[in-house]
């Protein structure tokens, strides 16, 4: 049986939706037509953004790399802040980090709030790519029998692993993903003490604890004081296993959109 696909004109709209968010968060919105919210997707994403760097004396850029291009704009890409690839750029060439000025970021006392914010920024941003795809197929395609859109499903799918598909009527899969994740991101943690997040001390591992979401944001601040003050036997694998169970949550949230947009699709196979 052929895949149930959108339309080829509707293809094309979600992906030029899909390309401006990945350049600007809520640009692909306000092409979408929903100008008040790209307006206030760019003011929170960029306002995050924005409050991270300056709370860690914009350090986040000492966690990546840049070039210059034709010698007059610097292209910085530190994950994961460049998910939100223009204000990223935008803030690399009109600030540089704190140690440039011959300080150090542990001087910083936000400095870890700031990573918490700007990293949260990043992958909200992200998020709304598949968000404003949603809204092109709604209004395209509509489905007067559902109300929540494939972009909207995939939004809970990035803020908590498992929800999108709850959410989207599939309970069996959100479970058992939401809690394997779950299960293997706390094993993950104690196998290192509760000391492996810390984007300082472990910043590769970090980028994919950071794909945990809500649950790990909401315990970042407070597993900070923890320290490593020996060496576990299985702290490299507990560092892996944090770090994987937040990567593998991209791959949850595509599979919760793909589901829902076939959901949404289903109705009218013959004009897909």
């Amino acid at each position: 049986m052929a895949p149930v696909v959108p339309a080829e004109a509707t293809r094309d709209r979600m992906l030029q939706v899909i390309g401006l968010s990945f350049l600007f968060p809520g640009l692909g919105h306000i092409v979408a037509g929903a100008r008040t919210l790209g307006l206030a997707w760019m003011l929170i994403a960029n306002g995050a953004l924005l409050a991270g760097f300056q709370f860690a004396g914009y350090s986040q850029f000492d966690f990546g790399f840049a070039w210059e291009l034709l010698g007059v704009l610097k292209i910085a890409i530190t994950l994961p802040e460049s998910l939100n690839f223009g204000g990223t750029v935008l803030i690399a060439n009109f600030a540089s980090s704190v140690e440039f000025g011959g300080s150090y970021a542990e001087h910083l006392p936000y400095r870890q709030l700031g990573y918490l914010l700007s990293g949260c920024a990043g992958i909200l941003s992200v998020a709304s790519a598949p968000h404003a795809a949603g809204l092109v197929l709604q209004q395209l395609q509509p489905n007067s029998q559902r109300t929540l859109h494939p972009g909207k499903v995939a939004l809970f799918a990035i803020l908590v692993p498992g929800l999108g598909h709850w959410v989207a009527g599939r309970r069996f899969k959100a479970k058992m993903l939401g809690i394997t994740l779950f299960a293997m991101f706390v094993l993950g943690l104690a196998m290192a003490g509760f000391a492996a997040f810390d984007r300082q001390r472990h910043g590769y591992y970090w980028i994919g604890q950071m794909f945990h979401r809500l649950p790990a944001w909401l315990a970042y601040l407070p597993l900070l004081p923890l320290k490593i003050g020996a060496v576990y036997p299985y702290q490299d694998t507990g560092f892996t296993f944090t770090s994987v169970a937040g990567l593998f949550n991209i791959v949850v949230a595509l599979d919760a959109y793909h589901r829902a947009e076939t959901d949404w699709l289903t109705h009218d196979k013959e004009k897909v």
